[in-house]
């Protein structure tokens, strides 16, 4: 099946890569601002976009499929799983300003609405999204709690030992299957284009028959196929990116243990702090790590009491940078407590004869 026309104007258009761990979209104008002007010929362009996001090089055009935005693979179900409902402002700034509202168009089937290309000013603007907020209010809330149980289950995040053994699939699948929730529900407006490598001619189609095929053969390359979704309802949407991401191996959602967010641990699979950023900028993980370390240093008084000691040496070397004999005794103390703690993390000897050392060599 061909893909769709290089710009469009009404559906959300929505893909997945794997190999990278992005899924890519494409949306509306009409998404972004009440009114727009694009130039082509200077590349000049007056519409909003999200600027914290990345995009694909390129003029970008927020309804053309060939210069999508991307994210990190699943972030749109994690923003909604996140996302604060209790009002339109609120909602719109931590869900809604990313992909729009035309995602709603058919959460309700017995609800219709249009959304114009331009409407003139941002205040009609806002007055209309408003109303269809407050309209699919108790959808949206319902729909949230639905998919946080999935994901409960699915990812286990009430530790139940007895789903320890089963992979992320199996108990997606278990979950649809036992219809322990309303997800079985959620794929009903989801129309599949199937990839015949159409979106490849824009990339490589330039390229001669026989250098296309050099290049497959001396990479040993598989050009990926990756189907588009297409969908308006946002319960379709966050259902095709649970069923692909309970699919992929060592990528599991987790529940912030600071902040109790949801999010995909970026480094090490046993994460349990999120990297969203929160106060000072800094992210939970960076959080997490300082008050665990300064609870290491509570619980361990000889660990404590080294630090302390290894700052006020410090700090008497800075004020006196001339006495050389100050900074030859602080290196031979150093060396003599690392070695004290490292035979203490050895169990050779105990926490209370480090302490004591320390206290005597200060």
């Amino acid at each position: 099946m061909e893909l769709p026309e290089v710009t469009f104007f009404e559906d959300f258009y929505f893909w997945f890569n794997l190999d990278t761990k992005k899924e890519y979209y494409a949306t509306p104008l009409y998404f972004y601002k009440a009114d727009f002007h694009l130039d082509y010929d200077n590349k000049v362009r007056d519409v909003y976009y999200k600027e914290t996001e990345v995009t694909d090089n390129g003029l970008k055009h927020p309804a053309s499929l060939y210069f999508p935005f991307h994210e990190r693979l699943g972030m749109l179900l994690l923003r909604f799983l996140n996302a604060d409902l209790s009002n339109f402002e609120i909602a719109n700034k931590t869900f809604f300003y990313a992909y729009g509202f035309e995602i709603l168009r058919d959460l309700d089937k017995n609800y219709k609405f249009e959304l114009k290309q331009n409407y003139g000013s941002n205040q009609e603007y806002l007055k209309a999204t408003t109303k269809i907020f407050e309209d699919l209010k108790e959808n949206l809330l319902d729909l949230q709690q639905e998919l946080i149980n999935a994901v409960t289950y699915i990812y286990n995040l009430d530790n139940n030992k007895a789903l320890e053994k089963y992979t992320y699939s199996e108990r997606f699948a278990v979950y649809l299957i036992k219809r322990m929730g309303k997800l079985y529900t959620y794929y009903k407006n989801d129309f599949i284009m199937r990839d015949s490598y159409s979106r490849k001619y824009q990339e490589i189609g330039n390229n001669s028959e026989y250098d296309l095929l050099e290049t497959l053969q001396n990479k040993n390359q598989v050009l990926s196929m990756s189907d588009t979704h297409t969908s308006n309802d946002l319960s379709s949407i966050c259902y095709a990116i649970l069923e692909e991401l309970s699919k992929t191996p060592n990528y599991p959602i987790k529940k912030c243990q600071n902040c109790g967010m949801y999010f995909v641990p970026t480094s090490k699979v046993d994460e349990i702090y999120c990297d969203y950023p929160k106060e000072n900028s800094k992210t939970c993980r960076e959080l997490g790590a300082f008050q665990s370390y300064t609870e290491r240093l509570k619980q361990n008084k000889a660990m404590g009491e080294y630090r302390r000691t290894y700052q006020q040496k410090f700090m008497q070397i800075r004020k006196d940078k001339s006495n050389t004999k100050l900074g030859k005794d602080f290196e031979t103390w150093k060396k003599q407590a690392k070695e004290k703690i490292n035979d203490m993390k050895k169990g050779k000897i105990t926490e209370n004869e480090v302490y004591e050392w320390i206290m005597k060599n200060k």
